[in-house]
């Protein structure tokens, strides 16, 4: 399931996207070299971990909290990634916002 909504702000045009995880690694978000900004955001009662350039495993990587854990990215942290992102969910339907 995937939903998006369009936003405009400091950062341009955003794009919120909800998504389910599966217990398998699937990209949630795309590269793009244009990318300025990005939030994932776990919303569901298991933990997800999320890849960085590679595909998400359990257990490893960054590790989204249930009900709540994100993950900021931007230029101004200093820690924008611009590649695809993947995740993993610890059970199936977990779900984020991305």
């Amino acid at each position: 399931m995937t939903q998006q909504r369009k936003f405009t702000g400091g950062y341009g045009t955003a794009t919120q996207t909800a998504t389910t995880y599966l217990a398998t690694s699937v990209t949630v978000v795309s590269a793009c070299n244009d990318r300025r900004y990005l939030l994932i955001a776990n919303d569901s009662a298991s933990a997800v971990y999320i890849g960085i350039g590679v595909a998400a495993v359990m257990n490893r990587g960054v590790k989204l909290a249930a009900s709540g854990g994100s993950l900021e990215m931007s230029a101004g942290l200093g820690n924008l990634y611009l590649g695809a992102i993947t995740a993993i969910g610890s059970s199936t339907g977990a779900s984020g916002i991305l």
